[in-house]
């Protein structure tokens, strides 16, 4: 099964001000998961470009080809 970075995002102070913030991450299988040292939702990390990424620079360079043959 696949496995994907997680990260706990919380803000600030947390477990009731015990910690004065929070950095963990670890890879888990894809799903839900919490925070162990905090209990806030994990969210996954992105490890390349999103979609809409490739998609924008896949229209600059078909766009940039068209001005090129233009001259």
């Amino acid at each position: 099964m696949a496995e994907f970075l997680y990260r706990c995002v919380a803000e600030g102070a947390v477990n009731n001000d015990l910690k004065s913030s929070c950095d963990f991450e670890l890879k888990f299988e894809e799903g839900p998961h919490n925070c162990p040292l905090c209990g806030n939702e994990l969210e996954r990390v992105s490890t390349g470009p999103s979609i809409s990424e490739i998609l924008q620079r896949g229209q600059r360079e078909a766009d940039q080809k068209k001005k090129g043959t233009k001259k």
